[in-house]
């Protein structure tokens, strides 16, 4: 891999097809993104645009992953913004639901979101057994899945808050 935003001193890329502009305003991680050298090189070539590889190499990359962990979700976030999503999403969820009266914290939420993937993947994956019973399974009842809906919808709504929010 090739950093084309930080070449060494043997590797030094002068082609303008492949500056990506080092602007100010795009987060660190994209700065230093890193792409194959066939993919520099089909850049150079003309073959495909900086934007169209750097798309092209995350779908790639991102395809395979479920996204499902809140520390995989900021690695993928920190690619489109520097701010601290999951920090200002529960500030956000704090005052949009609560009006300040609760003390819902990042950790708080990321802990919230996390047990709900884990149940969904025994769910899923385990068929909500308990742990060594062929037989019995976990309870659920409906207020536990609507109250788990309603934290996946609030949380995605407070993560598309942080991301639009200007400020």
């Amino acid at each position: 891999m090739i950093d084309v935003t930080q070449p060494g001193p043997d590797d030094t890329i002068t082609d303008p097809a492949c500056d990506t502009g080092g602007s100010p305003d795009m987060p660190y991680q994209l700065r230093v993104y890193e792409l194959p050298l066939h993919t520099v090189e089909a850049v150079r070539r003309g073959d495909i645009t900086v934007l169209d590889a750097v798309v092209e190499h995350l779908r790639d990359k991102l395809a395979a992953q479920s996204l499902q962990h809140p520390g995989k979700i900021s690695e993928v976030l920190k690619l489109v913004t520097e701010k601290k999503v999951w920090y200002e999403s529960a500030g956000w969820i704090n005052q949009s639901f609560f009006q300040g009266r609760t003390s819902l914290n990042e950790k708080k939420l990321r802990s919230r979101y996390l047990e709900i993937t884990q149940r969904r993947n025994k769910i899923a994956h385990d068929a909500d057994l308990i742990d060594g019973d062929l037989e019995q399974r976990r309870s659920i009842d409906e207020a536990s899945v609507n109250d788990a809906i309603d934290w996946i919808e609030r949380t995605a709504l407070a993560i598309a808050h942080v991301l639009d929010d200007q400020g």
